[in-house]
């Protein structure tokens, strides 16, 4: 049985497993990947914006009373993330790892895929960010955009790794497969970056931090 960090993340994965809400959100490991990157963001959007986000688009909720209780859970689980964040505790959510399967659908995948769909509907306000960055040396404005390059870079591979596997094959790496368990283990490490990319940035937009933290 798996263990929960928190009662939020229990919560939120019997509501995706619920047979009314299981067509309508996302996957758990997908939501989790999304809160994560919407918690790593230079600049926290509002609810409003990302809640959606949660939602597979074909469908939708159908009562006031099931919109109250996924929002209830998503906030408290921003909440818990944020504070993880702050306690520079960066690691993967529980159940949440690479154990062999390749398949687009394990956790990994899902988590990667969620927080790739979430960068990418945040990525107005990275670039803010980058623009605003006033650094002197070009030098270092480079090696954190090519950080970041990385971090996606990793996040990409793991979210489709038959996708992965098939282009590094074109380009004559035929040991991805083979190397993939030990990429993985350098996840934490992608996690500090990444985050602490965003940390670099956040001074140069309105800092929500504390405002959702403490919510």
């Amino acid at each position: 049985m798996l263990n929960f960090e928190s009662p939020a993340h229990a919560k939120l994965s019997e509501l995706c497993d619920s047979a009314a809400l299981s067509q309508v959100l996302h996957p758990y490991s997908f939501i989790l990947g999304e809160v994560f990157a919407v918690c790593a963001a230079p600049e926290i959007p509002m609810p409003e914006v990302w809640l959606p986000w949660i939602i597979n688009s074909k469908n939708q909720l159908t009562s006031n009373e099931q919109a109250d209780e996924l929002t209830d859970t998503l906030m408290k689980l921003l909440q818990f993330q944020l504070k993880q964040m702050s306690n520079e505790n960066l690691s993967l959510p529980q159940g949440v790892s690479f154990e062999g399967d390749t398949s687009t659908q394990s956790a990994i995948s899902l988590w990667c895929q969620g927080m790739l769909l979430a960068h990418g509907q945040l990525e107005s306000i990275w670039q803010d960010a980058w623009s605003k960055m006033q650094i002197t040396e070009q030098q270092q404005m480079r090696q954190l955009q090519k950080d970041l390059s990385h971090c996606l870079y990793m996040f990409s591979t793991f979210a489709d790794m038959p996708l992965a596997i098939k282009q590094a094959q074109k380009r004559g790496n035929d040991q991805l497969l083979n190397i993939l368990p030990k990429i993985y283990l350098s996840f934490p490490q992608t996690l500090k970056t990444y985050v602490g990319l965003s940390g670099r940035l956040v001074d140069f937009l309105p800092n929500q931090f504390e405002t959702f933290a403490k919510n």
